[in-house]
């Protein structure tokens, strides 16, 4: 059995789920959101990189310029029949528990690609998603004593709250699978098997360009994630937790999902994507 799963899906396509499943089940209405003014100067939020269409390209971030890998002449199956040879290679690579708990069981290649894809938005569909999300609700903790009054259009106040810190070991799992997926032959299967990825890009409505491309976007977009430090802050305006601080909600879902998962987590996950983004 040749391993063709590329190594960014496991870092990538994991992290997504968070995004979900961790806090917003739904989109939600408009809300004017008054940010507290210190953390108007802890954070400074990157510019969101522009999608090229084309084969190459130079992101605002510095990215050098990209080229679809090399591939090897290997048989390949058909995308659509694709599933069952995903999910045993996913076994071999991070263990077949791991594969049932965490991996949905079908589409698995159009799911990972679409969440690659999907991490520079807002929000990513749980329809596209290709990992299960935590076991556990996400907790936060009621902040009584807000240095500043949050109000909506209305001028009702918003109930404000931080992440309870225990709510990150909640995703120490997914980061222990990504950290023992070995990069050189993730890297390495993801060139030799590059046309089913390329497959499942074009199925998404892109005429022009390479995912290669938009896999490397994506790498840095993640890498680009502002450290904050200190306890974060949300506002729960709905059913549905935000960031206070609205430059941080304005940040791209693969942004918010590092945020969300702690700066030790978060840590892990970033070596990770340099490792990957170095191989690539």
């Amino acid at each position: 059995m040749k391993n063709w799963i590329i190594g960014a899906f496991l870092v990538l396509a994991v992290a997504a789920a968070y995004y979900y499943f961790a806090i917003y089940q739904q989109a939600g209405p408009e809300v004017v959101i008054k940010a507290p003014e210190a953390a108007e100067e802890a954070v400074t939020v990157p510019e969101e990189p522009t999608k090229q269409p084309g084969l190459t390209t130079t992101s605002e971030t510095g990215l050098p310029p990209v080229t679809p890998p090399e591939t090897e002449q290997i048989p390949l199956p058909m995308l659509t029949e694709s599933d069952g040879v995903a999910l045993e290679t996913l076994g071999n690579l991070v263990s077949e528990s791991d594969t049932a708990r965490f991996f949905v069981s079908e589409n698995v290649i159009p799911r990972m690609v679409a969440t690659v894809d999907l991490l520079g938005s807002r929000k990513i569909p749980g329809a596209v998603q290709a990992v299960h999300g935590p076991e556990t609700p996400f907790m936060a903790v009621a902040n009584d004593q807000p240095e500043t009054i949050v109000r909506n259009e209305e001028g009702d106040e918003i109930p404000q709250f931080y992440i309870d810190p225990s709510n990150y070991e909640r995703y120490t799992p997914y980061v222990e699978m990504l950290e023992g997926a070995e990069t050189a032959q993730l890297v390495e299967s993801y060139r030799s098997h590059y046309p089913l990825f390329q497959e499942a890009y074009r199925q998404m409505g892109y005429s022009e360009g390479d995912f290669n491309v938009r896999l490397a976007e994506m790498i840095e977009e993640l890498l680009s994630t502002p450290d904050v430090s200190g306890p974060l802050e949300l506002v729960k305006p709905e059913a549905f937790y935000l960031f206070a601080d609205p430059r941080l909600e304005s940040l791209s879902a693969g942004q918010k999902i590092l945020l969300r998962m702690g700066s030790e987590n978060r840590a892990r996950v970033k070596s990770k994507l340099m490792e990957i983004r170095d191989a690539l």
